[in-house]
């Protein structure tokens, strides 16, 4: 199972852990030796920035380029994949663009119906797949094995069959799966 840490004082707690932070923080972290994924929230108004922010976290040491759409349309998702496109080929850093195809939602639903990657939020908080799904958590970070072993991942595979049952609603080509789950987890809350 993946495990992605968002600060790097718990990466001793989860060897070969995914180190996953913001643009501010990419230079210290890759300069630590760190090998650094950097997480660019992608939203209606830094779509124009996005090849720019980019190059700047590959300029700070990135060698992973991580983009997490929020509340962006169709065109802007499309606009997006072609600059990290060029992203990827200009620089030569492994893209990550937090998005998938409606086709393959399609084509193979069980494939989004699973409870990884573990997520080390920065106050060592453990949740399955991506923030936002807090309600899921597993605890605090202690041990990932001593987490995993009292942890009941029905609830988070549920909620990833309701979100793609929505996701499957939506007629775009490419879908923003991971909003898609945090919204879908914010309104099953709300409904509680």
């Amino acid at each position: 199972m993946g495990v992605e840490v968002h600060d790097p004082r718990w990466l001793t707690a989860v060897p070969g852990a995914e180190l996953v932070v913001g643009l501010d923080d990419v230079g210290e972290c890759a300069a630590s030796g760190h090998r650094t994924t950097v997480l660019i929230d992608l939203v209606p108004d830094n779509v124009s920035s996005l090849r720019r922010m980019a190059a700047e976290a590959v300029g700070e040491g990135a060698r992973k380029v991580r983009v997490r759409p929020h509340g962006v349309d169709r065109v802007d998702l499309v606009y997006a994949a072609v600059e990290l496109n060029r992203v990827a080929e200009d620089d030569a850093v492994e893209v990550q663009f937090d998005v998938t195809s409606a086709a393959l939602l399609r084509a193979d639903p069980s494939a989004f119906v699973r409870v990884d990657p573990l997520v080390v939020k920065p106050d060592g908080t453990v949740v399955p797949i991506c923030a936002g799904l807090e309600r899921y958590a597993l605890g605090s970070l202690g041990t990932i094995d001593e987490l995993l072993s009292g942890w009941d991942p029905e609830p988070v595979r549920d909620l990833c069959r309701v979100a793609l049952s929505r996701a499957l609603a939506d007629t775009g080509p490419l879908v923003s799966w991971y909003e898609h789950l945090t919204r879908t987890a914010a309104e099953m809350r709300a409904g509680c």
